[in-house]
């Protein structure tokens, strides 16, 4: 049986370094794009020595150079889990978001648009303060929205091709160090730092990863209609509420300041959910255990 060939972006990061590592378990041939001279390369070589006949990279430093490396590959998806994320942008940051956000994935999108059966394309809620239409939160979120445009023009070049832009709140991994709330209280948990939180009514609609690239496994395995999906949790996560019982039961206690007493809920979505995916993973005692383990560690 013919291997299926994955393009994939963004494999240094949160959710592409794990897909990565699942998708040459599963047997898939994956060829991912590298800048050249980027540090989180080295990351990357662990899994090199590990799957040498089915892993590829494709370096570059410019768009020239990846265009004479892409022009003539071979590929049946692309998975495009690049980007850059910032909450606040300054104006010097623009051209940044740009070229990470639009740029860099339309020239790869002009390259492949027609050899590709599929494109699995990441964006998030904050692009729908409404549940639905382009209405952001910030820049990263119109960047995002920016490019879902650019890809709507590419299928309609190519009637074959299918486009599943999927969507959702936040994500959660027991080894995430990203600069979001939960790592955060985590970071500051483990040295006895008390962490501002925006309000005591504050609750969270959060994925764990395995979730998230489950959903892209059962894409490119089954034929599902092209399409925007939103991928949620069932049930939002009530922070004060996950901070107490994670006190309740830990001798070590997370301290946190609640600045208000604000009703802060995820926007609801009006994006179907991604037909026979569900989440399998519970989130809250996912977290509550991260939090518990470290304590039990410095118990021991």
């Amino acid at each position: 049986m013919k291997r299926k060939i994955l393009l994939i972006t963004g494999s240094s990061g949160f959710l592409g370094s794990f897909f990565l590592v699942d998708a040459l378990r599963k047997g898939y041939y994956v060829i991912d794009i590298l800048r050249t001279k980027n540090k989180k390369n080295k990351s990357l070589e662990y899994v090199r020595k590990l799957f040498p006949k089915t892993y590829k990279s494709i370096y570059y430093s410019n768009f020239q150079e990846l265009e004479k490396k892409i022009k003539y590959g071979k590929f049946d998806y692309l998975v495009h889990f690049a980007t850059l994320y910032k909450n606040e942008h300054s104006n010097k940051e623009i051209p940044l978001f740009l070229e990470s956000n639009i740029i860099f994935p339309s020239v790869i999108l002009d390259l492949v648009f027609k050899k590709v059966k599929k494109v699995i394309n990441f964006g998030t809620m904050m692009q729908h303060l409404d549940g639905k239409n382009y209405t952001s939160k910030n820049f990263y979120a119109s960047s995002k929205s920016a490019f879902e445009i650019i890809l709507n023009y590419f299928v309609s070049q190519n009637s074959k091709l299918k486009l599943y832009n999927l969507k959702f709140y936040e994500s959660f991994s027991e080894t995430d160090k990203r600069n979001k709330l939960i790592p955060t209280i985590f970071k500051n948990f483990k040295v006895n730092k008390t962490t501002n939180i925006l309000s005591k009514n504050l609750e969270l609609n959060i994925l764990h990863r395995i979730d998230i690239i489950n959903a892209v496994h059962l894409i490119i395995n089954n034929q599902i209609n092209s399409g925007s999906y939103c991928l949620k949790y069932p049930k939002n996560i009530n922070i004060k509420r996950l901070i107490s019982n994670i006190n309740l039961k830990s001798k070590k206690r997370i301290k946190v300041r609640f600045m208000s007493n604000k009703i802060l809920k995820p926007q609801k979505s009006f994006f179907k959910i991604l037909p026979n995916w569900k989440p399998t993973i519970k989130i809250d005692e996912k977290i509550q255990n991260k939090f518990l383990n470290e304590n039990n560690k410095n118990i021991h």
